[in-house]
């Protein structure tokens, strides 16, 4: 197994158009463990794209390198089977992901208290607020606890007094990472360990 600290994902050349005025195109780029990775922009720009093309999600032109390990990955918008309950969902994403029984309960725990969803365990995802429902995204890809964790536009949707706890996490999980944010607004992750990805009209500008 590759240590945390040795891991990235290399993107060369990577094009995918969905027309003559919308998709990415021919981007290189270094994702590294040891600091924020921010991948920011406009909406539209091409953010969201990049990461799917990470995650497989779409086919494209070019090279992306990454280890084959464990990826928790929140997308800007989750579509989760509105008839099941919060737990009963994060349990299945954690026995899809391989996770034991016991690191599974303790991190559902874990998160269900952190996101302060202890009393919303057994409501259906479909009775839930839009707030909600984006803090049961998050939590799907942290109690993986994975090696590699990739976020589009993580914030969007939370209420203002759990901001500053998630980017904290989000911060604090570069520590052990490779951690990949998306974002429109640089100024909410301020912090000397990041590194900056700029994307405007589908073209990465400024690494």
């Amino acid at each position: 197994m590759e240590n945390s600290e040795n891991l990235h994902i290399t993107i060369n050349e990577v094009t995918k158009e969905y027309s003559r005025e919308k998709g990415i195109y021919q981007i290189n780029a270094k994702f590294e463990t040891g600091k924020l990775n921010l991948v920011i922009g406009e909406n539209g720009s091409g953010k969201s794209t990049l990461l799917k093309c990470i995650m497989g999600l779409v086919n494209y032109q070019g090279k992306i390198i990454k280890r084959r390990i464990r990826i928790g990955y929140a997308p800007e918008e989750y579509i989760m089977p509105l008839n099941l309950t919060v737990i009963d969902f994060l349990y299945s994403i954690g026995r899809i992901k391989g996770l034991s029984v016991d690191d599974l309960s303790e991190n559902v725990n874990y998160y269900l208290k952190f996101f302060d969803l202890i009393n919303y365990k057994y409501k259906p995802i479909g009775s839930l607020s839009h707030g909600m429902r984006q803090k049961v995204n998050l939590m799907q890809a942290f109690i993986q606890n994975p090696k590699i964790l990739i976020l589009d536009e993580p914030l969007t949707g939370l209420d203002q007094n759990i901001i500053p706890k998630v980017i904290k996490l989000i911060k604090d999980s570069t520590l052990d990472k490779l951690v990949v944010v998306s974002t429109h607004n640089i100024n909410l992750f301020k912090t000397r360990n990041r590194k900056i990805f700029h994307f405007k009209a589908g073209k990465l500008i400024v690494d």
